[in-house]
């Protein structure tokens, strides 16, 4: 019968904070998709408004064609990362279920967008970033995703008062705030803690 392992109080710490360091090693090597989706969202975003602006036809096309690419190469570097990774902690389980409940919401918005209307849509989608982004700067206690929800929430309420081609630009600011700019803050910090 094997016997029970106990902690004192400063060992149990020490778990944690190593859980803790662990998952946020993990979210930096995952920045990628922060960093990732926040430049590619942008500009797609970007693409349609300018087209918009220039009077190009079927601007729009720049989602279809490119969030499916995008959907690919996440999934073959997380296929790659997750080959390489020894432990899963519980904050790793955490963020990979609220991640999971983001893409399954952001998908469900999407798919109804011609029921609701580009205003709607991008209003929820900015509501989602901001939700996605708070819980995971709260779990990994990350002030800069926190700060960077904070401004997607911003951008959705502003968003309202907007009209539907300043929506591209809007969510391109949200994107900047809440994926880009704490993206690059995440991997920089892990890179400096990896030197």
């Amino acid at each position: 019968m094997k016997q029970e392992e106990t902690f004192n109080p400063q060992e149990s710490m020490q778990v944690i904070s190593s859980m803790i360091i662990t998952a946020k090693n993990k979210l930096a090597d995952d920045g990628f998709a922060l960093i990732f989706w926040g430049w590619l969202v942008t500009l797609s975003a970007l693409i349609h408004y300018f087209t918009i602006l220039l009077n190009i036809d079927y601007g729009y096309f720049v989602w279809p064609v490119l969030m499916p690419l995008g959907g690919i190469v996440s999934a073959y570097i997380g296929y790659k990362q997750g080959k390489k990774k020894k432990v899963k902690t519980y904050i790793d389980t955490y963020l990979s279920y609220l991640w999971i409940a983001f893409g399954v919401s952001l998908a469900i918005t999407l798919i109804f967008m011609p029921l609701h209307g580009i205003k709607t849509t991008y209003f929820f989608l900015m509501v989602l970033y901001g939700i996605a982004t708070l819980v995971s700067g709260g779990i990994l206690n990350f002030k800069p995703l926190i700060v960077g929800s904070i401004f997607s929430f911003i951008c959705a309420v502003v968003s309202v008062f907007l009209g539907e081609k300043e929506q591209l630009l809007i969510i391109a600011i949200a994107l900047i705030c809440s994926y880009i700019i704490p993206g690059h803050m995440l991997r920089s910090k892990f890179k400096s803690q990896n030197v």
